[in-house]
């Protein structure tokens, strides 16, 4: 420790400070290869807003039989999305809990959230207690849509901030 107290930490030589650089460098070149590297393909949010339209759509059968199924095929269909990301990209991230962009994409998922719930009970209530057949199908299309506009959104905000280092 030096006179005041404080500890004395060695002048770094010049070969270290370039070393640093490098090691500086070579982290924010593999930030940047993540980054490009998380982007799903264009079919994975089709593919997931086909899933809730199908899901949703089968209210409008009125057989528990056929929800049950496309519940199933749902399901299943959400476990092959997650697989086939994690063996195209080789990681799985989630936006709401990591991070430069997890306060937005929280925001935007509780105001998707409380729209789904709305659009659901609407639909629900126009299909079973007004007898408008078809309304769950305008529903499932709709709510998928929006997740897959709603994916793509997430990837590129969490893209945008891994490219900017924040």
């Amino acid at each position: 420790m030096g006179e005041d107290g404080a500890r004395a930490y060695p002048i770094p030589s010049a070969t270290e400070r370039d070393a640093a650089t490098a090691q500086l460098a070579a982290l924010e070149a593999d930030q940047v290869a993540l980054a490009e590297r998380i982007v799903q393909p264009w079919w994975y949010d089709v593919a997931l807003g086909l899933l809730l339209f199908g899901f949703f759509s089968s209210y409008s059968s009125h057989s528990i039989w056929v929800i049950a199924g496309a519940l199933v095929l749902f399901l299943a269909g959400i476990a092959g999305l997650v697989s086939a990301y994690q063996r195209i990209t080789g990681v799985w991230w989630d936006a709401r809990k990591v991070g430069p962009v997890q306060d937005r994409v929280q925001r935007a998922l509780r105001q998707w959230a409380v729209g789904y719930v709305v659009l659901f009970a609407l639909g629900g209530a126009a299909e079973f207690l007004l007898d408008v057949r078809g309304a769950m199908v305008v529903v499932g299309a709709v709510l998928g849509a929006s997740a897959g506009l709603l994916s793509r959104w997430v990837t590129r905000i969490y893209v945008a901030g891994l490219r900017a280092g924040r």
